[in-house]
């Protein structure tokens, strides 16, 4: 699955990043150039400007990683989700794998 944590914060992705990778929970990660987020609140359409961090990692570690950044930064845990991956190169597959905390 590809995993997406969404903040304000560039500092706080990276920090995020490092941790999940020497936890192996997640094989790589990406952080965007600062991006508009539009959000409705009510009656108005809120613009912001977020970072985005992107990995591939297991589905069944997505509980894991929450948890884990839940306990880590509390109520400072940034928006994440995930995004199935519906086709990859088996060789790559095997080498993300591999990378990645055996569950």
């Amino acid at each position: 699955m590809t995993l997406q944590i969404i903040s304000k914060k560039r500092e706080l992705l990276e920090e995020i990043a490092h941790f999940l990778l020497n936890e192996h929970l997640i094989a790589n990660a990406m952080i965007s150039e600062r991006l508009l987020y539009l959000e409705k609140n009510k009656n108005t359409v809120d613009t912001t400007k977020r970072f985005i961090l992107k990995s591939i990692t297991k589905s069944l570690l997505f509980s894991t990683i929450n948890e884990k950044l839940r306990e880590r930064y509390q109520e400072k845990t940034p928006f994440i989700y995930s995004e199935p991956i519906i086709l990859i190169d088996p060789i790559q597959t095997e080498d993300i794998i591999s990378r990645l905390v055996k569950v």
